[in-house]
């Protein structure tokens, strides 16, 4: 029997919408989930695995690959259906692959997704896995790393479910799998980075430290930092990267949910935030950030039409901020319309951060960054000719645009036989998708300020 190669150029035989959500599941799952990790593993070796069984030429190399395929597959299958049991995930891939099938064929050719789609079938009619011990066992012997102990993430949970309400409108950041894993993870921003670092981090993880700054330079801890500027340029996730690399929790402010249409239940609510974060802060005896996103929903500028309610609101707020750092508590907050931030907010900040456009250097290691997750990007994130050109041609995209661009190329590669990808692709990614682009200067304050951002340097 000898297994056809299919001349048309297919889709991936397994499930797109069930891969999306297994991905959507391990993306919640602990850092230290060893069966998770096992899992996602798993999934992007059968994944690159078939993708060489497509676009493999020679029968007997397809043959092997297809080998290498089925066993590690089985495995993914039994530990997605034990850990995810909702997914139903062999049967719904099983079904997939069988839709993909030709209808007809030469009994003497057996389209390799029909070989997998019955390996499948005996497969789930089976119990590959006696007991959960086998499962255990299996995960140990894959598993990159030993058993980890209790990390710094498990205790800062244990201590804080210690306190005995959590307000609704607040919740902790947990890094998940797509998370920044610190600053390694941004594109550029060299100068934001060291000062982030010098303004923030350094004194809040060298404590004695900050302590003779204080004495001898009159330096004090700090008590928050906003950001600003055009939207999908980052703000978020440099506040995500700079909790990760100071490992200093960050809880988040709703600011959707923060207001209320009973009197006073505003600032009480502002209240039990910073409360709950500022015991946070005493019980982990640590500094803990408080994000509050989109702080111009929350402190407009002051005027004739603001009422009594809205002047007590900006009143506890205000008082909240300047009080934060005496609690060990740092805010920070962003804006994309940072005009209307009421003027006494802003001077409440250590700094106000205007976060631009990405400049030549951070598109280029944006794209590096994005191309290098792929298997069909590596060659042309290690062509650096081809990376600035295509960087050039991205003056005027904010960085989110930059990985939507990305995207797009991907899938324009894909869909040409499986290409790899290449500048060809951005170029006509970037043709058709010119509404992705933003004026900077509907961001900008009136007078000119220095792109602080990024630098090449």
């Amino acid at each position: 029997m000898r297994i056809q190669k299919i001349s048309y150029a297919p889709t991936f035989g397994y499930n797109k919408r069930l891969n999306k959500q297994l991905n959507q599941k391990l993306d919640t799952a602990a850092p230290d989930d060893e069966m998770a990790n096992t899992i996602r593993n798993l999934n992007n070796y059968c994944n690159s695995t078939e993708e060489l069984i497509r676009t493999s030429k020679d029968e007997t190399e397809e043959d092997d690959f297809l080998n290498a395929f089925l066993s590690p597959k089985y495995t993914l299958m039994e530990l997605v259906d034990i850990k995810y049991p909702e997914l139903n995930y062999p049967k719904r891939e099983q079904k997939s692959y069988l839709n993909e099938v030709p209808k007809n064929y030469d009994p003497e050719d057996i389209p390799w997704q029909k070989v997998a789609a019955d390996e499948f079938a005996i497969f789930i009619s089976e119990d590959v896995f006696s007991d959960d011990e086998d499962v255990q066992f299996f995960i140990n012997q894959n598993s990159k790393t030993e058993a980890k102990p209790i990390t710094k993430s498990d205790k800062i949970t244990n201590v804080i479910s210690k306190i005995a309400e959590t307000p609704e409108i607040v919740e902790r950041f947990q890094p998940t799998f797509s998370s920044p894993k610190g600053f390694e993870s941004l594109g550029g921003m060299h100068e934001l980075k060291g000062e982030l670092y010098d303004k923030i981090i350094y004194p809040a993880t060298h404590p004695e430290e900050a302590k003779q700054d204080f004495a001898e330079y009159g330096k004090r801890s700090p008590r928050g930092i906003m950001l600003y500027g055009p939207p999908g340029c980052g703000k978020t996730s440099i506040v995500e990267a700079l909790s990760v690399e100071s490992e200093i929790p960050l809880f988040k402010l709703k600011v959707s949910k923060a207001g209320s249409s009973y009197i006073n239940q505003t600032s009480k609510n502002y209240e039990a935030v910073f409360n709950y974060v500022a015991e946070c802060a005493q019980m982990l005896d640590t500094p803990c950030f408080l994000f509050i996103d989109e702080i111009d929903g929350l402190a407009k500028g002051r005027d004739g039409e603001a009422t009594s309610e809205d002047l007590k609101q900006m009143s506890t707020l205000l008082n909240l901020i300047e009080t934060a750092r005496d609690r060990n508590v740092i805010v920070l907050g962003a804006t994309n319309k940072y005009d209307i931030v009421d003027d006494a907010i802003k001077r409440r900040f250590d700094a106000q951060v205007y976060i631009g456009m990405p400049d030549d250097e951070t598109r280029e290691e944006v794209l590096k960054k994005t191309l290098n997750k792929w298997l069909k990007g590596v060659p042309l994130a290690s062509n650096p000719n081809d990376l600035k050109e295509i960087a050039e041609k991205l003056d005027g995209f904010p960085t989110s645009a930059i990985v939507i661009l990305a995207d797009k190329a991907s899938d324009r590669a894909r869909k040409d036989h499986r290409r790899n990808i290449v500048k060809e692709d951005f170029y006509d990614a970037i043709e058709n998708n010119q509404n992705l682009k933003i004026k900077e200067d509907n961001y900008k304050e009136e007078r000119k300020r220095t792109r602080i951002g990024y630098s090449r340097g």
